[in-house]
């Protein structure tokens, strides 16, 4: 009798002593709770519980942004800024092995490169006039094809053909009178004689070109 006596004031220790919190269920551990509300836990393999936009889908499109969105450990195709220029490959790089070529940079004329990533080169990295030369190669006048480096001299066309810096002998007044030897200048030593000069009779000097002394 006294045993049982026990017993029962045994069990009913609990109740008197108002304990009610053994009856309900532990908190699940923090792997197993859903921070951001993605549908997936850290336990679930969710790897920045606290971006919704972050979960474990393979089939998920990784977006630009440095950020491995689909928890599969590797970043999307691009994603990685390998120059420290600010810009991926996915941001529009074209060389991310250089960090002087960017869609910001500026374009740099004769270096053969597309600078800013447009896949347009610089105004003087193209043969604007198809003589074969471009003005990073030298080309004086690309609108004219009759000029480049190296080309013929030709007389009394006023090009520096060959961009050498000179016009042709014949294209410079030489005596200052006005006139050079392409626009009818005989004598282009002597200021006194051009077309327009005044003949002076006994002179035995053909004055104004003319052919005639």
């Amino acid at each position: 009798m006294r045993r049982f006596t026990l017993v029962m004031i045994l069990a009913t220790l609990p109740l008197a002593a108002g304990c009610p919190d053994q009856f309900e269920p532990p908190e699940p551990p923090d792997e197993a709770v859903d921070g951001d509300g993605d549908g997936y836990a850290p336990m679930d393999g969710d790897c920045n519980d606290e971006d919704a936009a972050v979960y474990p889908d393979l089939d998920m499109e990784e977006d630009c942004n440095g950020i491995d969105d689909n928890c599969d450990g590797e970043l999307g195709e691009g994603e990685v800024d390998a120059d420290g220029d600010g810009y991926m490959v996915c941001d529009g790089d074209c060389d991310d092995s250089a960090a002087a070529v960017h869609p910001s940079a500026e374009e740099i004329g004769c270096d053969g490169i597309d600078n800013n990533c447009d896949g347009i080169p610089h105004d003087d990295d193209v043969d604007d006039d198809g003589d074969g030369q471009t003005e990073c190669d030298g080309d004086c006048d690309d609108d004219s094809d009759a000029v480049y480096a190296g080309a013929t001299e030709v007389d009394c066309d006023y090009l520096d053909n060959d961009c050498d810096g000179a016009l042709h002998a014949d294209e410079v007044d030489d005596d200052g009178d006005g006139e050079d030897e392409c626009q009818g200048d005989c004598d282009d030593s002597d200021a006194s004689i051009q077309t327009g000069a005044n003949e002076e009779a006994c002179e035995g000097i053909d004055n104004k070109c003319e052919g005639v002394q």
